[in-house]
């Protein structure tokens, strides 16, 4: 089962690393089989039950079902509520895991499978976006240089599709940091974004200030790698963005974003698949296969 599982996935989303999913694996073949008793000094009767038990052959049979979407939705809550807390790196591997569990997925309909993507969607932006984060963090801050970059990745990280609850703190933070490094232009932008969310009167009190500040110069002290009017999307290697129109490579699973010269290494984000591999792409509606 687990061998048909990984070579399934090897042509569904160029799976190459799967020793992320060794947990989940040993938790679909436990859950699969049910232990019932048998005579005296016998050891139990192994059984396997079918999601398919009203006409189940041995031919036909279909394993239970392990996980739910719902559950998966559940677990995302979770994911939200760490991330308030600041908990980066425990919101990191809770949406790892959900990301992980969407291809162990069965779904019942068209709708529940586009749900599905979505998800998988959620969870890779927020991954993106805390990773990015955590590395921020850990930079240092003697050069100027290195303030850049700091200020560089604040901003990529409010360009990350998050709810709006997390999108206020990475403008409010991107909007001190470009104050205090007096790129007023930028710190403009990042607070008038913060005040079009409609956040509380507190945050807005301050956002306001520091528009009025920036008011008086508009202008950027020093020259950033990001040009907030130009789309782009975030390299989930490099941490630097690639702008319209500039070729890009995709991973096959979670479909996050690499430069070019990535094409072929493991994707960060998922862990799983390789970057930029053509496949036939992620089936969990049983629809799919008809």
């Amino acid at each position: 089962q687990v061998d048909t599982a990984m070579r399934l996935m090897q042509d569904q989303v160029a799976a190459k690393d799967f020793s992320a999913y060794k947990s989940l694996f040993m938790a679909v073949v436990s859950r699969g089989r049910v232990c019932l008793p048998g005579l005296p000094c016998l050891p139990p009767i192994t059984a396997y039950p079918a999601r398919n038990w009203r006409e189940a052959s041995p031919k036909n049979s279909l394993p239970t079902k392990f996980l739910r979407l719902n559950d998966l939705v559940e677990e995302l809550q979770v994911g939200y509520q760490l991330t308030s807390q600041g908990k980066f790196q425990d919101a990191v591997n809770k949406l790892h895991n959900i990301l992980l569990s969407v291809p162990l997925l069965i779904v019942d309909s068209k709708e529940e499978m586009v749900e599905a993507q979505q998800l998988m969607g959620i969870c890779r932006e927020y991954i993106l976006g805390l990773q990015m984060e955590i590395f921020r963090k850990d930079l240092p801050k003697k050069t100027i240089d290195d303030q850049i970059r700091v200020c560089e990745l604040a901003a990529y990280f409010t360009h990350c599709n998050l709810q709006p609850m997390h999108l206020i703190l990475t403008l409010r933070n991107a909007a001190n940091l470009l104050f205090k490094f007096q790129n007023f232009k930028s710190a403009h932008s990042f607070a008038k974004r913060l005040l079009d969310l409609g956040p509380s009167a507190q945050i807005a009190a301050k956002m306001r200030k520091i528009v009025a500040a920036c008011e008086r110069n508009l202008t950027d002290e020093h020259r950033m790698n990001y040009d907030e009017f130009n789309p782009f999307v975030i390299c989930a290697q490099s941490y630097r963005p690639i702008y319209r129109g500039k070729p890009v490579e995709k991973c096959p699973l979670c479909g996050a974003s690499y430069s070019p010269e990535l094409k072929g290494v493991t994707c960060s984000i998922c862990k799983v698949s390789e970057v930029g591999k053509d496949c036939i792409g992620l089936r969990i509606y049983p629809g799919m296969f008809r």
